[in-house]
């Protein structure tokens, strides 16, 4: 799932008090068209490396599933120490746990599995959809298949009310405002007060609007443009 990485890159992530944040997103049905993110941050909250990776079709808990397992590898091939692993779905903590019987396939729950071992002093948490970067970055080669009413952002007004901060209004229902934050160049989280966005933790109508209004859509959909050499294309992701 992950292309080698450069040298100078894994030097940059090994070591301690790394936390790597892991999400499967998908598109439209379920199981659908999905994609992987993972987003690495050092002991300061700075982003080291964020990547995505298409995955073709698949349930939401199978997208979750790989995307771990993308994370663990990377962190046993990086040499990160005791890293902190955080992913949105619980069912897949629960899964990676027990011996019981998952819904995952038995032959990526045994990856999975094999993948934690190699990973030393590994830690594993739960993390809210809308706290976790790594749905932004997962979104980015899905962009064709969102829903029509999430890219509509047209009939919105938006008015800037501080660094990265919007409030975003229906020109058609006056009184209906969210405010919205935008990620910044190099760091933060998307937010935006709909129940769509906090429900689905996907970049909604509003935080589009918003976006395009500051002109950062790329940043919304895949914040790091240095990290998009390991992405796939648009035509590697249409397939």
């Amino acid at each position: 799932m992950l292309e080698p990485m450069p040298r100078d890159l894994s030097e940059r992530l090994a070591g301690a008090g790394r936390t790597v944040y892991a999400a499967g997103v998908l598109a439209l049905t379920e199981p659908g068209p999905a994609a992987a993110g993972l987003v690495v941050q050092d002991e300061r909250g700075r982003t080291l490396l964020r990547r995505a990776s298409y995955l073709g079709q698949s349930t939401r808990l199978e997208a979750a599933a790989r995307a771990l397992l993308t994370a663990l590898r990377l962190a046993a091939t990086a040499g990160l120490e005791a890293p902190l692993v955080r992913v949105d779905e619980p069912a897949l903590l629960a899964a990676t746990r027990e011996a019981g019987a998952s819904s995952l396939n038995e032959s990526l729950l045994a990856e999975l599995r094999e993948a934690q071992a190699h990973v030393r002093g590994l830690r594993l948490e739960a993390v809210g959809p809308a706290a976790n970067p790594a749905r932004g970055v997962a979104l980015e080669p899905l962009v064709e298949w969102l829903p029509e009413r999430t890219r509509r952002a047209d009939e919105l007004r938006v008015q800037p009310l501080g660094e990265r901060t919007y409030l975003v209004e229906s020109a058609s229902q006056p009184g209906q405002r969210y405010t919205v934050t935008l990620p910044g160049e190099h760091d933060g989280v998307a937010q935006c007060e709909c129940a769509d966005f906090q429900y689905r933790g996907i970049p909604c109508k509003h935080l589009l609007a918003a976006a395009r209004e500051a002109g950062a859509l790329q940043r919304l959909f895949y914040p790091d443009a240095a990290s998009q050499s390991g992405r796939p294309g648009r035509g590697e992701a249409g397939r």
